[in-house]
């Protein structure tokens, strides 16, 4: 995906909202604070996001409660745009950088930056170690060469590295 299909996909805060919602609730809805799959909408006048009530507990969530993204006063495409340049950053992308993409000042794009990298770190946790024959692109596997005095060190290909 590229950065204008990205930005055609994710147009407006409503669909991403929605992206959002079906990535956290894929099975439907649930309560964050007691775990009831039974809720209703709110719906009020005014900028506030699309809230929800739970039928048991009674108590009012959105999406993003107990989320990373909690009483976040960004938009939600600030933050998912935020997720596409650094998830399709090769080397990662400095702080300066992403503040003048989405708009923001820099320490809230640090902020931003460090909050998604964060989540990546969790979600990687569940995953189960590589195995097998894993490929890598030009890297070589060993230490440092011995020294050996009078002889120039060998780097890379020029040794016997795997």
């Amino acid at each position: 995906m590229n950065l204008q299909t990205f930005q055609k996909q994710f147009s407006n805060e409503t669909v991403c909202r929605q992206f959002i919602e079906a990535i956290r609730w894929p099975a439907g809805r649930v309560c964050p604070h007691c775990g009831n799959d039974s809720s209703t909408v709110i719906r009020a006048n005014g900028r506030r996001p699309l809230r929800y009530q739970c039928k048991k507990c009674r108590r009012q969530f959105t999406v993003t409660t107990k989320t990373a993204l909690h009483a976040t006063k960004l938009p939600l495409s600030t933050w998912l745009l935020s997720m596409y340049l650094i998830s399709s950053s090769s080397k990662g992308i400095a702080s300066t950088i992403l503040a003048k993409l989405i708009g923001t000042t820099q320490p809230t794009a640090w902020k931003v930056g460090h909050t998604i990298r964060k989540m990546m770190k969790s979600s990687n946790s569940e995953l189960p170690l590589l195995q097998g024959i894993i490929e890598l692109d030009e890297a070589y596997v060993g230490g440092k060469p011995p020294y050996v005095p009078g002889q120039p060190k060998k780097r890379g290909k020029g040794t016997s590295k795997s």
